[in-house]
């Protein structure tokens, strides 16, 4: 009996021993791998592994940035190095980096950052691959050519991914910024928060919820009697792919903003604004030609970039693939909407547009689109359903009475105690105006 447990305890210990090299190869793989993925994806100039030197218990590694020749001619950036160390332990693998060169502008920057580097990253990856880190931002001052001073106390991101990057997580938390041009213009960016949760699709794209929220904004300045101030910015986004079909939505929200009468030449009013939401969804929408199409876009901006030319002719633009790709993303049920909504003084201003194809638009159709005419439109009316909304309140008419005026001659909008509304909805082919059937030729003839 005590030999089996002898034997058990050496066969611990051997395991236990051997931990340290296996976290290390494990931290190795996935540093290969990572830096393998970033050359795949990046157009703009490729990681190179300068030094990678594992022993049983630390490693350490170079590696270097270096620049696509077309892109360095027109902005030189030199060879940009990371140096990291590693410690190997039992059940993970301790890292941290610093910016060993960061180019052509390395003394600018450190200066900027009162000696240091812009950015210092720390972390761990366990033996299942999964990676914590934390990156500090490091305070800077920079004083632009033109007397501008940007000032910042730093910041922090911290992140976790596992192995197979179906599950990744980041928090990031930034200072103040200041920016103090020679006029005498302040403007502060107050603490700043930025999240994602959720998973890299193909390694390539991300998938999930993320949200920039900017507590607020305030710009002082001698034209201004008092401070502007912006409360309650955000970028707030989601998206997901089931079944190979995208889903997600995006909006820029502001919670608080009054222009002051100061800078309302028109009505030399404040306009209190509130609760302003402007942004789009998407529901069952076919993601590969989405896909690539942006990658398409990427390789087209790289050959105008190279060419020096500003027109996607004449490097050659594949309008035939153009033309699949927008064929494949025009299936039924796809589903596009685009809102406006915020508070107007005290009146609440809507607009919407959402659409849903009903049928797939296929090349015949198009081409049929470009030669029937008005018989062509009007075949298209029953592909699609509409519904459009747009509210005016009183509130924004007072402010701009050519509003009212046009809305009145336009003949699509009803009047009541609140102000001006227009609802369109198209249905299986029937239109309603404001609750009314109408048709095609009617709306066009008012």
């Amino acid at each position: 009996m005590k030999k089996r447990i002898i034997v058990g305890l050496v066969a611990v210990a051997a395991i236990a021993g051997g931990l340290p090299y296996v976290t290390g190869y494990v931290a190795e793989s996935q540093a290969k791998r990572s830096v393998a993925d970033l050359n795949s994806q990046s157009r703009y100039g490729k990681m190179d592994i300068v030094t990678y030197e594992r022993g049983y218990s630390t490693t350490y590694a170079e590696y270097k940035w270096v620049t696509n020749p077309e892109l360095e001619k027109d902005l030189a950036i030199g060879e940009i190095v990371l140096s990291c160390g590693g410690v190997h332990k039992m059940l993970s693998f301790d890292y941290s980096c610093n910016l060993k060169n960061m180019g052509l502008q390395d003394k600018q920057i450190r200066a900027a950052f009162k000696g240091k580097e812009p950015v210092t990253i720390a972390g761990n990856i366990s033996l299942t691959g999964t990676t914590t880190s934390q990156m500090n931002i490091n305070p800077f001052e920079i004083i632009t050519e033109q007397g501008a001073r940007i000032t910042s106390d730093g910041g922090s991101m911290n992140s976790t991914a596992n192995a197979s990057l179906s599950d990744i997580q980041l928090i990031g938390q930034f200072s103040p910024i200041t920016v103090l041009d020679t006029a005498g213009v302040d403007v502060r960016i107050s603490e700043s928060t930025l999240t994602l949760d959720g998973s890299m699709y193909e390694k390539k794209y991300f998938l999930g919820d993320s949200a920039l929220n900017v507590n607020n904004i305030t710009v002082v300045s001698p034209k201004l009697g008092d401070p502007l101030s912006v409360k309650g910015v955000s970028f707030v986004s989601n998206g997901d792919i089931k079944n190979g079909m995208y889903s997600g939505k995006g909006s820029f929200n502001v919670t608080e903003f009054t222009l002051p009468a100061a800078l309302n030449n028109r009505t030399n009013r404040d306009v209190s604004l509130k609760n302003v939401s402007i942004g789009t969804s998407f529901a069952d929408t076919p993601f590969m030609p989405i896909a690539k199409l942006t990658e398409y876009s990427k390789t087209l901006a790289e050959q105008m970039s190279e060419s020096g030319s500003v027109d996607p002719g004449m490097v050659g633009m594949d309008e035939q693939f153009l033309r699949e790709q927008v064929l494949a993303l025009l299936k039924k049920d796809l589903a596009i909407n685009l809102w406006v909504h915020s508070d107007v003084n005290d009146g609440a201003l809507k607009s919407h547009v959402n659409t849903v194809l009903t049928k797939d638009i296929t090349e015949e159709f198009i081409s049929e689109l470009q030669t029937g005419g008005a018989l062509a439109a009007l075949k298209l009316l029953q592909q699609v359903d509409l519904d459009i909304l747009v509210a005016i309140p009183n509130s924004v008419t007072e402010l701009s009475p050519e509003v009212a005026m046009m809305a009145a001659m336009s003949n699509k909008f009803v009047a009541d105690d609140s102000g001006l509304t227009a609802k369109l909805i198209l249905q299986d082919g029937a239109i309603t105006l404001n609750g009314e059937p109408t048709s095609i030729e009617a709306l066009m003839r008012n």
